[in-house]
């Protein structure tokens, strides 16, 4: 069986909506700040300089499936030049900091591994600060991906093509991606393990859709995840963006700068945006990506989800 069709965009609000409620826990001015930023329309080279460290999303920013967005390359060239570091900040939970690496180079856009930080790359720490290290899990995604981020796989995943376990031995599943969800033995295991216990939700990839390299978008695990939550009124965790986790792994690495001083920029407000806005950084929301065919209704896109970035631009590229 193949994923549902695209939703209507109501229920993908829904889902925003939730994501958004989540993050605002974490504060009572955090409401108020999301809805506050400017959306100065600006070309990307005039406001790079104004930060100390420059995050980017990768799909959609950089690339679009197997191409590149036009003069990412070249910016990221110049920021190296320019001595202005930077990092992807990315949901990817399906392929290894290396594979990103070796797959954007193909495409022009040299990075380097420790630039490379991954929402799967906290799955290991998310667990371990949670005290579910020891216990058995579904894993939803790729298997091929398990490898490289599920936590100790062999031992304590259930759906292992080797696991002990039963399904309903499950105490968790974590939302990699839904590759290989729908219709197939991950779908069955997970509906089998719910019917015996409301397992918590990780959100390790929590993008609701991706864009098509030729316009469009798919579905993607969040969206997934999303839905089970509704349907089964479980916990939900977040992992990846727009939650902290994914964010407090890149802000270690870059030597806990003040958020002030890092500029996220992302194609997505429910997910870049929404986070990285939550945490104080400063936003910028690129074109080339989910909402680019919103350009002329933007303004009361954001309005209506209360998730307003500071800048808008066309693309990285270096006259965006």
């Amino acid at each position: 069986m193949n994923k549902p069709p695209i939703p209507e965009l109501e229920i993908l609000e829904r889902h925003i909506a939730r994501y958004r409620q989540m993050i605002c826990q974490g504060g009572a001015g955090v409401d108020h700040g999301l809805r506050q930023g400017r959306m100065e329309r600006v070309n990307f080279s005039d406001i790079v300089n104004h930060y100390s460290w420059i995050w980017f999303d990768a799909y959609g920013v950089l690339n679009r499936g197997p191409e590149p967005v036009p003069g990412a390359g070249n910016t990221l060239a110049r920021l190296r030049a320019a001595g202005i570091p930077f990092r992807l900040v990315s949901n990817n939970a399906s392929h290894s900091q290396e594979e990103i690496q070796s797959n954007l180079g193909r495409m022009g856009i040299e990075v380097r591994r420790e630039e490379v930080v991954t929402s799967g790359s906290v799955i290991k720490e998310f667990v371990r600060e949670h005290h579910l290290e020891e216990q058995p899990y579904v894993w939803v995604g790729a298997l091929s991906s398990a490898r490289y981020y599920a936590p100790d796989p062999l031992r304590w995943m259930v759906n292992h093509p080797q696991s002990r376990w039963r399904p309903d031995d499950a105490h968790y599943a974590l939302f990699s991606g839904n590759q290989e969800y729908y219709g197939g033995p991950q779908e069955r295991i997970l509906r089998a393990s719910m019917e015996q216990r409301r397992l918590p939700l990780l959100l390790v990839n929590a993008d609701l859709v991706a864009p098509e390299p030729l316009g469009g978008v798919n579905l993607v695990a969040g969206f997934t995840a999303c839905e089970v939550n509704a349907a089964e009124g479980c916990p939900m965790l977040g992992v990846g963006k727009p939650f902290a986790p994914v964010f407090e792994r890149a802000w270690r690495q870059c030597g806990c700068p003040p958020w002030h001083r890092v500029l996220m920029v992302g194609d997505a407000l429910e997910t870049d945006i929404l986070g990285a806005s939550a945490l104080g950084m400063a936003t910028c929301l690129t074109l080339t990506g989910l909402y680019g065919p919103r350009e002329m209704r933007l303004v009361d896109v954001c309005n209506r989800l209360g998730i307003r970035p500071d800048f808008v631009v066309g693309g990285i590229a270096w006259n965006h």
